[in-house]
């Protein structure tokens, strides 16, 4: 069994971004899955259970805040890093009401980007529950 740094769910509905995230993090020995939508991502992480969620804010059906909301209540431990191009400062004060372990902003910069998902899993520890 290959030994991996940790698991991350992308939830990101312009697939291009999906595969080029899922790309570089997976050749960073990263395990990783991904979700279009936020039903979908729920489907996934309990079985998943991922160490971090990397989450878009524009998603079809439930939005991303939304989904952050439902997220701490049911894995109130799992770090969710925002990825968003979004600049709308209502936006970014609903994303902040709902406490992301980090906001990434696009385009972004993937060491950055690692760092930030290697400290998330060093503060879990374990996969979520």
């Amino acid at each position: 069994m290959i030994e991996t740094r940790g698991r991350v769910l992308i939830v990101e509905d312009e697939i291009e971004v999906a595969a080029t995230m899922l790309e570089l993090l997976v050749a960073r020995s990263y395990e990783v899955l991904t979700a279009t939508t936020a039903e979908e991502a729920l489907k996934i992480v309990p079985a998943f259970r991922p160490n971090v969620l990397l989450l878009d804010i524009t998603l079809p059906g439930m939005s991303g805040p939304g989904l952050l909301t439902t997220f701490r209540r049911a894995h109130p431990r799992l770090p969710v890093i925002v990825v968003t191009a979004a600049v709308d400062p209502g936006v970014l004060a609903r994303i902040a009401e709902r406490d992301p372990f980090h906001v990434v902003y696009k385009p972004f910069d993937i060491d950055a980007l690692d760092r930030l998902i290697s400290l998330a899993v060093s503060k879990t520890g374990s996969a979520a529950t």
